[in-house]
């Protein structure tokens, strides 16, 4: 995967996109399947995999659970016991779940199996259509931004983590959530949302805004200019047939499911 050509990289990438938001569920398994395993074999490591995604796997249960609570129809039943959540509402949001934590990985695999540069390369030859100047800052852009993504998801997973050794996100005894501060005025129940999304949005958007001036100036230090001259990378046998096994078998299931 490290030596695929990255522009297959990114027709597979909007491929697998377009057929996890529109296709049915044999067709998100079986892109799920396939990224888990191209993950396998790329040699990623679960650890580097938690860590980022923890937070959207939260989120996932949190549909999951929101999209129960929302279903009015007929509720699901352990033994005697009669939960408050509609069987197709579960279903509904394991199917939003599973989409999102597809595009996720899939994402995470063209970043890390990719250098940025040749993600800007292979977006600068894309884009041929544009003009030239407008054409190296946008493959630029595009490229750190999806060298971004596995950034901000790590930085997410240590700003949570952070909030809750420091008890901002979690809960005391009896229920209630630990207020040792004689100075806070407002009961700790007002804060509710909100104080969740300023506790874990202002340190990530202040440490993302960091990293961006650290790579500003890192590119600056390294003279950079729109249109730099790249190695030329050409498309091989193997990198067209590797891309025909990740492509055709999943756009054949579905269209026969259709």
């Amino acid at each position: 995967m490290h030596r695929h050509d990255a522009r297959l990289k990114l027709f597979e990438l909007l491929v697998w996109s377009v057929l996890v938001l529109i296709a049915n569920p044999p067709v998100i398994a079986l892109i799920g399947m396939t990224v888990v395993l191209l993950h396998v074999f790329a040699g990623t490591k679960p650890s580097n995999l938690i860590r980022p995604l923890s937070f959207w796997l939260f989120m996932a249960i949190a549909i999951v659970l929101i999209g129960g609570l929302s279903d009015s129809g007929s509720k699901l039943t352990i033994g005697t016991k009669t939960l408050p959540l509609g069987k197709d509402g579960l279903i509904a949001g394991t199917l939003r779940s599973a989409r999102l934590l597809i595009l996720l990985l899939a994402a995470e695999l063209l970043a890390t199996t990719t250098d940025p540069w040749d993600l800007a390369a292979a977006i600068r030859k894309i884009l041929f259509f544009l003009p030239l100047r407008w054409r190296g800052r946008l493959a630029t852009a595009i490229s750190l931004t999806l060298a971004f993504i596995p950034m901000i998801l790590d930085e997410a997973a240590t700003v949570r983590e952070a909030a809750l050794c420091r008890g901002l996100l979690g809960w005391g005894k009896r229920g209630k959530r630990k207020n040792r501060n004689p100075r806070r005025r407002f009961p700790v129940k007002c804060m509710g949302v909100f104080r969740r999304a300023l506790v874990l949005g202002l340190p990530m958007a202040s440490a993302t805004l960091r990293r961006a001036d650290l790579c500003t100036e890192a590119l600056l230090s390294r003279c950079y200019v729109d249109d730099p001259a790249t190695v030329e990378s050409k498309l091989t046998l193997f990198d067209l047939l590797l891309a025909l096994m990740l492509i055709v078998p999943s756009v054949m299931l579905a269209l026969l499911l259709v």
